[in-house]
């Protein structure tokens, strides 16, 4: 038994050693495409509305206004995103890609800090292979988009990577845990969920004070006190907002679907060539490392998540949880690494299926920018829609475009050249009228000004409410956007 257990750690070691030259520039190949295909969808994609917020809230005169508008719940991301895209709006000049650059960045730096976790877990070609698996996440969506989840996959990867890879006793270590931890929150919130598998294991080793998990605790802590005035302001926000973030059972069980998933399919043919091509011969399996273990444990961040929606925050959605994917990532190759190694072909296999998978998304996401959706449908067609009727409308004597939705709203006016024609239907007023010209409008003042008015997206409330106020609602275009004529 001794000896069987020698040789296994001698396998052990042999593999961590064999690295090949190679795998560090096609880790960097890859990471490169992705940055820089990123950046290219960046440039020619619009904005939609959660990324609009971003551009006013980073655009604002002074960090001090920046600091109010959030502390109003302008918006439920931390102050810190907002301060770095406000950096890179102007060095581009306040346009759009320069926004979109710290996510290209985060995205391609996450993808390199996976591949070496995975690389000094297992070996060279598995570290690629965690890097394929993870571009057939929705990770690389997040490489595209003005808000802060690709930043906050980061900071999660490497976590992750200060744990497995440095001492527990190290106090440079702890600080190191402890400081990214305090720089996370103020760009996510959420990523305080990253501490729970750190913290788990650490309960399960009965080292209830590890240096790091402490550290890390600390970090979070300071950042909330910090941060407390714009948490209680959101939380109200958030749990007022509505339904179509809240928490179920079923809910949950659909977001760790929902993060690879690309990966059904390759996970399929493997298992089946697992099955054909594996072999019978017994194999030295090495004992699991504290890396390891802690990864599969980043599967119970969304279960935290869950339990954390259910007694706080009333909010649960799967990008709020993209911490859990690297863990995930690594976890799952090193599975296949225990199972696949042995045999050359299954272990190219994985390689190339999960790496095609992502490719072609990728490529199909370059094909059809135009087309890219958001999480409310296809933002950049109903912009433009909308921006193509605004002639029409306005040769036809309309100078008020009242837009009954508030997504069509605030991504038409952004776009458009005559933004001062635009206004919102609501019986709330906006937070971010103070911060941006947006004009709210009630049914009176619809009324007021009814020849000289086009009513976008009516609800059937609205209509109701207009028709009692005297009014003939007279239909203009039913496709591709419903407007009417008020007479």
């Amino acid at each position: 038994m001794d000896r069987a257990s020698g040789q296994s750690k001698a396998y052990a070691v042999v593999s961590r050693l064999h690295q090949p030259a190679w795998c560090w520039p096609i880790a960097f190949l890859v990471a490169g495409f992705y940055v820089a295909s990123s950046l290219y969808i960046s440039s020619q994609r619009l904005l939609w509305f959660d990324e609009i917020f971003t551009a006013i809230i980073s655009r604002l005169p002074d960090v001090r206004t920046i600091w109010k508008a959030l502390s109003e719940s302008a918006d439920a991301t931390p102050p810190l995103f907002f301060l770095i895209t406000r950096i890179f709006d102007q060095v581009f000049r306040h346009g759009d890609l320069g926004m979109r650059v710290p996510s290209a960045i985060a995205l391609g730096a996450g993808l390199l800090v996976t591949f070496d976790i995975a690389r000094r877990l297992t070996d060279g070609l598995y570290g690629l292979i965690a890097m394929s698996l993870l571009t057939t996440s929705f990770v690389t969506y997040y490489g595209y988009e003005a808000r802060a989840y690709a930043l906050y996959f980061m900071l999660s990867a490497m976590a992750l990577w200060l744990w497995a890879f440095t001492e527990d006793g190290s106090k440079t270590a702890a600080a190191a845990f402890g400081v990214l931890f305090l720089i996370g929150v103020p760009i996510h919130y959420y990523f305080s969920l990253c501490l729970a598998p750190f913290g788990i294991l650490a309960l399960a080793q009965r080292r209830i004070f590890h240096p790091k998990v402490v550290a890390g605790a600390a970090g979070v802590i300071c950042s909330a006190a910090l941060l407390y005035p714009q948490i209680a302001s959101s939380r109200a926000a958030v749990q007022a907002f509505g339904t179509w973030n809240q928490q179920s059972l079923a809910r949950l069980q659909s977001v760790y679907l929902e993060f690879f998933p690309d990966a059904i399919v390759p996970l399929v043919l493997i298992a089946v060539g697992v099955a054909v091509l594996g072999g019978s011969r017994e194999r030295m399996v090495s004992s699991i490392s504290s890396g390891e273990r802690v990864s599969w444990l980043f599967l119970a961040v969304p279960l935290v998540g869950y339990v954390l929606a259910r007694l706080v925050t009333n909010s649960f959605y799967n990008r709020y949880l993209v911490g859990a994917v690297p863990g995930m990532a690594v976890a799952v190759t090193c599975l296949f690494w225990r199972h696949c190694r042995e045999s050359r072909y299954l272990s190219l296999a994985l390689l190339v299926l999960f790496g095609g998978f992502g490719l072609s998304q990728q490529v199909r996401t370059l094909r059809h920018i135009e087309h890219i959706p958001a999480t409310f449908g296809d933002p950049q067609e109903r912009t433009r829609q909308m921006l193509e009727l605004e002639d029409t409308l306005e040769r036809e004597g309309k100078r008020h475009f009242a837009v009954a939705r508030n997504l069509l709203f605030l991504e038409a006016w952004y776009y458009s050249k005559h933004r001062e024609q635009y206004e919102y239907f609501s019986n709330e007023p906006l937070v971010l009228q103070k911060y941006a010209p947006l004009k709210v409008v009630w049914v009176e003042e619809i009324v007021a000004s009814a020849r000289q008015t086009a009513v976008i997206a009516p609800e059937p409330a609205l209509a109701e409410a207009l028709e009692r106020a005297g009014l003939r609602l007279k239909v203009r275009f039913a496709q591709p956007l419903y407007v009417v004529y008020l007479e």
